[in-house]
C-alpha cells in the first residue's frame, strides 16, 4: 500500500472507502483526529456509538484485549469502529507485534480499526510492515509557508472570509500549530458576532492580546525574506 495524505484519507472517507485496518502516524495530532473522527462519523450514527465505537490507549490496553473487540462482531449496525491511540506502545514485545500483524493479514471487514501513532519508528517492526500492507496517512505538521492557505481554508469552509494579511498575521503570532491555530480562529469567529470578514485589526483584538511580537520575530520574518510577514510585524510593534 502507499503512503497517504490526511486529505486523500478524507476524500476516500466521504466517498465511504474506508478499509478494515488503517495506520495513522505523524507528529500533528490535529490532522490524526480530524481523519479519526471523520471515519467514525461516516460509519456509525449517533445512536450506535454507544455499542459499537471502543477507544483504546495503547499505553494501558493489551494487544490481546484490542483484538478481541475488534473481532467483535456489530451490535445493530453495519459495521464497528475501534480506535487504538498511542499504537506505537501497544505493540512493545514480539508477542503483542505478532498479534497485532496476524490480524492486520486477516482482518475483519465488519471492524474498522484505527490505529493512532505519534513518533513510530518507521524502520522497526511492526511499522515498516504496515506501511507496506494497509493503508498508512502520514499527519506530518506543514511548513510555515502552508500555514496562511490552511488558515485561509479553515476560514472559508465555515463560511466567514479573511484578508490575506490577516492570515499572515495569526501565522506569525501562533506558528504552525493547527489546533492551536483553530482554537484561535474559534475565537476570533465568537468575536466576529455577526459578521462574516475577518481582519488584521481582528486577529490583533483577539490573538494579540495575549501575544506581542518582538524584535526576534521580525529577524526572523526578514530572515526568511518574508516581505509582508515583516511588514506587518513591524507595522504592529
Amino acid at each position: 500500500m502507499a503512503e497517504i495524505t490526511p486529505d486523500d484519507f478524507l476524500d476516500r472517507v466521504a466517498a465511504g472507502k474506508i478499509p478494515p485496518v488503517v495506520f495513522l502516524y505523524g507528529e500533528e495530532d490535529y490532522k490524526t483526529e480530524e481523519c479519526v473522527n471523520a471515519a467514525i462519523a461516516k460509519t456509525l450514527d449517533e445512536s450506535s456509538k454507544g455499542f459499537n465505537l471502543d477507544v483504546l490507549y495503547g499505553s494501558k490496553a493489551a494487544a490481546k484485549d484490542v483484538l478481541a473487540i475488534a473481532t467483535s462482531f456489530p451490535m445493530m449496525s453495519e459495521r464497528r469502529v475501534v480506535v487504538v491511540k498511542e499504537f506505537e506502545r501497544l505493540v512493545i514485545g514480539d508477542s503483542a507485534r505478532t498479534l497485532v500483524m496476524s490480524y492486520v493479514d486477516r482482518p475483519l471487514e465488519s471492524t474498522v480499526l484505527l490505529l493512532a501513532a505519534d513518533d513510530p519508528d518507521l524502520r522497526k517492526k511492526p511499522f515498516a510492515e504496515l506501511k507496506k500492507k494497509i493503508d498508512a496517512v502520514y499527519c506530518k505538521p506543514l511548513w510555515e509557508n502552508q500555514i496562511p492557505p490552511w488558515v485561509f481554508s479553515y476560514v472559508k469552509k465555515h463560511k466567514r472570509n479573511i484578508d490575506d494579511g490577516a492570515c499572515h498575521m495569526l501565522a506569525a503570532y501562533v506558528g504552525t500549530s493547527l489546533r492551536a491555530l483553530s482554537n484561535e480562529i474559534e475565537k476570533l469567529f465568537i468575536f466576529l458576532g455577526d459578521r462574516t470578514d475577518i481582519t488584521v485589526d481582528d486577529v490583533t483584538s483577539v490573538v494579540g492580546a495575549t501575544k506581542g511580537f518582538t524584535v526576534f520575530d521580525l529577524q526572523r520574518a526578514v530572515g526568511k525574506k518574508n516581505v509582508k510577514e515583516a511588514t506587518t510585524i513591524a507595522q504592529r510593534m
